[in-house]
């Protein structure tokens, strides 16, 4: 959407990558959702030769989390990132079709293989973290934290330090509205 992210995504996106590389970031988030998978095709193009330097998160839908899709999906992130590995993949959303034991399950062949290298979630509340967890163990969980949004200090927080489970945060900023933007 040209209103967030100008008439020149992938000009800007090497501009900003390269930035952020040169500050010091070392971790770029993305998912095969943003943008039909446009935006993991761009990363992949942008970093080209810095793929090494930095580690990629990227996440899979509640749709694809069959065994046989989210194997696919995998593949397919993988296929637009440009990449052998996904350094942190993540189950977007919980879902309520698959049994849990079914995804994680695939998710550790995927890392027997090498093609991603920790297992995290996204969105998970204190009760579904408990049932993730009874089936093996996640590295983060992806939460949307902001100054105007802090609900996830009541429960899920706690939950997760209890857990030893780290937190990744998105949408810090508020899409920008807590800048002056």
């Amino acid at each position: 959407d040209p209103k967030y992210w100008g008439t020149e995504p992938e000009a800007d996106a090497q501009a900003a990558v390269d930035a952020a590389i040169d500050a010091g970031i070392n971790l770029f988030d993305t998912a095969e959702l943003y943008g039909a998978g446009e935006t993991e095709r761009v990363l992949g193009r942008v970093l080209g030769a810095n793929r090494d330097r930095v580690l990629i998160a990227s996440k899979a839908m509640e749709q694809n989390c069959a065994p046989a899709k989210l194997r696919a999906a995998c593949e397919a992130s993988l296929q637009r990132l440009g990449t052998d590995r996904i350094d942190l993949y993540q189950i977007h959303w919980p879902s309520r079709s698959v049994p849990f034991e079914d995804t994680y399950g695939e998710l550790c062949r995927l890392r027997d293989e090498g093609k991603i290298r920790a297992i995290g979630v996204s969105n998970f509340g204190p009760r579904d973290l408990d049932a993730w967890m009874a089936q093996g163990e996640c590295v983060s969980n992806q939460l949307g934290y902001h100054l105007l949004f802090r609900v996830i200090e009541r429960e899920i927080v706690p939950a997760c330090l209890e857990r030893r489970v780290g937190i990744l945060v998105y949408v810090p900023l508020f899409q920008g509205i807590l800048t002056g933007r």
